[in-house]
């Protein structure tokens, strides 16, 4: 490589480092002396500014997913209030709390996953619905349905 093409290629490259600070600077909104932090909940990105100018950070974090929530409480083995509808769209976050007054084993069809639920301890479910159709929720021993949950596309 012959010096003239080793200085354009110094050159190429002090024209990216400008370029590189002047886009920090604007996008950081520059060094004001303002040692602050800055949030956005629209954008969920939050801007920290250090001490020097070169401390800028950036970090945007992802909007909480939604999360469809329900309890249904058992009393004898069977759901207070009767069989418990739950709507979803594909891909939500669900959540079913299922409380009960005696040890009985939980299963939710579909997807099946079985938790157990006493006393002190209620079954908590808690997952994406990424399958779509209809499922039942049951005691298991008894065959006794807590819930049916309708995953829509």
């Amino acid at each position: 490589m012959d010096r003239r093409q080793r200085l354009m290629l110094l050159g190429i490259a002090a024209a990216i480092a400008v370029a590189a600070v002047v886009i920090a600077l604007v996008a950081g909104g520059g060094d004001d002396g303002d040692d602050s932090t800055t949030g956005t909940t629209a954008a969920q990105t939050e801007t920290t500014t250090g001490s020097t100018p070169d401390a800028t950070t950036t970090e945007t974090t992802p909007p909480e997913p939604e999360v469809t929530k329900t309890t249904i409480e058992l009393k004898g083995g069977s759901p207070d209030g009767g069989v418990e509808k739950v709507e979803v769209k594909k891909d939500e976050r669900l959540e079913i709390r299922a409380t009960s007054d005696e040890d009985v084993p939980i299963h939710f069809h579909g997807y099946d996953i079985e938790k157990d639920a006493g006393p002190d301890k209620p079954a908590v479910f808690k997952l994406k619905a990424d399958i779509e159709g209809v499922f039942e929720v049951e005691v298991e021993s008894t065959g006794t349905q807590i819930a049916e949950v309708t995953v829509k596309p």
